[in-house]
């Protein structure tokens, strides 16, 4: 091992603390008896490394953060209160079987890699310069003709406004429409990160029943009778952790609901991309005004590729593109114009096409396999990436969910979606990344 690693193996063991000083370059010279070269370059690579910081006239310092973030594990603290870390966090030979992501094969092709190459030899102030605040235009425009001939949302450019993923879009809305007190419907279960999110805007989350169709419009209608709403924040296609879908009837039924009593309808449909054909949505019963809708091409694309889009009335779209001024100004306009790229030139077409007719073909195979087992599924769903699965034999999956792991399997506890329930007894599953060897290990005894 050369001075460089060892040095740098020294810092992430902590043998020198952050924000000590290390011997001056000639002092580590005649420690170590090392040329000047070798403990200069090695300084050097670790100040490139972020792992210490050179102050003129005083010398090298461990960093104060000293990139070792990706190197701590999680605390048992953290672990227990957050499963997501866990997943977000996990080495390589580890199965992310709870995670909400596609696997990495069925996302990076030789036909995405080739659209990268197309636009980055193209307008290359786009790897310069910052991006439109609103959203780059032209693909404004194809977002405006893909929405309407997938979900029959009619909506102009001049409406879209794009973000850094659905997760900034969730951020900008909640912002702009929440305020302290503000009674916030959501999915019952829902995303942990969701009722995170409106609690820290002071929001008060109330969870809505999910059936297989869509919100229960029933249990929709009580609340509103006993509490005043600002907003119903919910999944359209391939809820978010059951799978469900949204039928005509029930999306009548809540857009009506809402112009009833005044709330907004903010549409998270992020999962939207992987229902084949014309898919069923809020928005898309032509009312702008009482709904808000979210998309985004993280789950389909890329999880680094951060690009999702709102589409709202006019009402909403300035205090929105303020925000996101205050906030991240625009979206990285190579980002905008790979995806502008892949929607003109029929490549995202293809890529999700493909997409579709694996995750039909995972679910088949996952809901027969996990049947066979004694699981059983409040939904059982047609598509998309979830499972949300149960047994009938373990009214609390915790020391299942725990054994997994132990097993290198990680799975997502129900827990981690719930808003007023328990869901101890139910977990979430992907099933595109429930392969061969893992099957076995899904007995519960």
């Amino acid at each position: 091992m050369d001075f460089y690693e060892r040095l740098k193996e020294a810092i992430l063991q902590g043998d020198w603390a952050v924000g000590q000083q290390l011997p001056s370059i000639r002092k580590m010279m005649a420690t170590e008896g090392l040329s000047h070269h070798t403990v200069v370059s090695a300084y050097t690579r670790l100040v490139g490394e972020g792992m210490l910081e050179a102050l003129q006239g005083r010398g090298y310092f461990v960093a104060r953060w000293s990139g070792l973030g990706e190197h701590l594990p999680l605390s048992p603290s953290e672990a227990a209160t957050d499963p997501l870390l866990k997943i977000l966090q996990a080495k390589p030979e580890q199965c992310k079987l709870g995670c909400g992501w596609l696997p990495v094969p069925w996302r990076d092709t030789d036909a995405l890699a080739k659209a990268i190459r197309k636009t980055a030899r193209s307008g290359r102030s786009g790897l310069v310069e910052y991006g439109d605040i609103q959203g780059y235009l032209p693909l404004r425009k194809q977002l405006s003709m893909l929405l309407r001939q997938s979900t029959l949302i009619e909506v102009s450019p001049q409406q879209i406004v794009t973000t850094l993923g659905a997760t900034q879009a969730l951020d900008l809305i909640a912002r702009t429409v929440i305020a302290p007190g503000d009674h916030v419907l959501v999915d019952e279960p829902c995303n942990g990160n969701l009722i995170k999110l409106i609690r820290l805007c002071g929001g008060v989350p109330i969870g809505v029943p999910r059936l297989a169709d869509g919100p229960d419009v029933g249990a929709l209608a009580q609340i509103l009778r006993g509490h005043k709403v600002r907003a119903f924040f919910c999944n359209s296609t391939f809820h978010n952790p059951t799978g469900a879908g949204l039928s005509p009837k029930v999306a009548f039924a809540v857009v009506k609901l809402a112009v009833e009593h005044g709330f907004l309808i903010v549409e998270d449909d992020v999962y939207g991309d992987f229902f084949p054909g014309v898919r069923q949505t809020f928005a898309g019963l032509g009312d702008l005004e009482h709904v808000v809708y979210i998309g985004s091409f993280s789950k389909s694309l890329s999880a680094s590729l951060r690009i999702g889009y709102i589409a709202c009335g006019m009402q909403l779209l300035e205090p929105l593109i303020r925000l996101k001024l205050l906030t991240s100004v625009a979206v990285p306009g190579f980002c905008e114009r790979f995806v502008n790229t892949i929607l003109a030139d029929g490549t995202y077409a293809k890529h999700t096409q493909a997409i579709q007719r694996q995750l039909m073909t995972h679910q088949q195979i996952a809901q027969k396999v996990l049947t066979e087992y004694g699981w059983v599924f409040d939904v059982p769903a047609q598509g998309g990436m979830f499972l949300w699965v149960g047994h009938p034999d373990m009214p609390d999956l915790t020391a299942y969910i725990e054994r997994l792991e132990q097993q290198g399997i990680l799975l997502m506890p129900g827990a981690s979606f719930a808003v007023g329930k328990d869901f101890r007894d139910r977990m979430r599953l992907n099933v595109a990344h429930l392969t061969q060897d893992v099957v076995p290990c899904l007995g519960w005894t």
